[in-house]
């Protein structure tokens, strides 16, 4: 990544701490007002969003870092691994809200301030919907993956705002009717739904952290360049085969071992050169990579 890319990852990110900093305070003030599950739940994964939005700074610049002697792949790791970690604390959180808005669900207590969750859910949609997109193009001219995935938990969040708005909005219009009584079951069962909806996100994040910290192939179930690439190496410059081609990711970072099969009827001298020539075509046909190409003398002619 150059450093005008970084420059605006990070500034991304830091834009992302603050405002999740001012929204846990808001959410936080109404939660002790109105004494809300829906908002305390939005609090606690609020102080959850705020740790990792700090860490996260931490990391997109530790990982530009280069390898040394004791990570000779780099910090590459610290991305995924800081990935699940949000993923994890997330789906804690919603897990949590889920067991005790079913407590509230048992022994009904009426929200006593409905206007100020309304207030601030309207706000927290707009703001979220919209500062999610734009992390999201960030993310995408960046390419960082830590971008988009806090980019999708703002929009994620931000819809989940507006049903928050939208059934503390009909509460309201419920404690009018002569179905007042009802208006108390609504906090509990909207955290419900809200943690079991929210809970899809960090799953989802879970998963794609998690095969990359344990070396998934990324191209397991598509065809790849790597190997068109490895396959057009072979025909070009008249190698046996190719031996194996592995693959692994580290957040934005993908590491490629290509072992190619000899030509054993060649001089030496011509097995040099084709070494050189190779690794140079592979390294042009995968700029973005990091490939390591290794030799195997092949079987000898029959």
């Amino acid at each position: 990544m150059n450093s005008e890319a970084q420059i605006a990852e990070v500034r991304v990110l830091r834009l992302s701490a603050i405002l999740t900093i001012l929204f846990t305070l808001g959410a936080g003030a109404v939660a002790l007002l109105s004494d809300s599950e829906t908002m305390t739940l939005e609090a606690m994964s609020g102080l959850v969003d705020v740790a990792v939005s700090l860490l996260a700074i931490f990391v997109v610049r530790k990982i530009q870092e280069p390898a040394n002697s004791r990570y000779h792949f780099g910090y590459a790791k610290y991305e995924p691994l800081m990935i699940g970690m949000e993923g994890t604390l997330v789906a804690a959180v919603c897990l949590g809200a889920i067991a005790y808005s079913i407590r509230d669900l048992m022994h009904p207590d009426p929200v006593d301030e409905p206007h100020l969750v309304i207030i601030y859910a309207g706000a927290g949609f707009l703001l979220s919907v919209l500062f999610g997109a734009y992390m999201k193009r960030v993310g995408r001219r960046t390419g960082s993956h830590l971008v988009l995935a806090q980019a999708d938990l703002w929009i994620v969040e931000g819809w989940l705002s507006l049903g928050v708005f939208v059934a503390f909005f009909l509460a309201v219009i419920l404690t009018r009717s002569p179905k007042a009584d009802y208006s108390a079951y609504v906090d509990p069962a909207v955290c419900i739904v809200l943690s079991l909806i929210l809970l899809r996100k960090p799953l989802e994040i879970l998963k794609e952290s998690f095969s990359d910290l344990v070396d998934a192939n990324p191209f397991a179930e598509t065809a790849n360049s790597v190997e068109d690439s490895a396959r057009q190496c072979v025909e070009r410059y008249r190698l046996k085969g190719i031996q194996w081609v592995r693959v692994r990711k580290a957040g934005r970072r993908v590491f490629v071992m290509v072992s190619f099969l000899e030509n054993p009827d060649e001089s030496p001298e011509e097995r040099d050169r084709v070494r050189q020539t190779v690794d140079a075509e592979m390294l042009r046909l995968n700029p973005d990579l990091d490939i390591s190409v290794l030799y195997r003398r092949g079987p000898l002619a029959g």
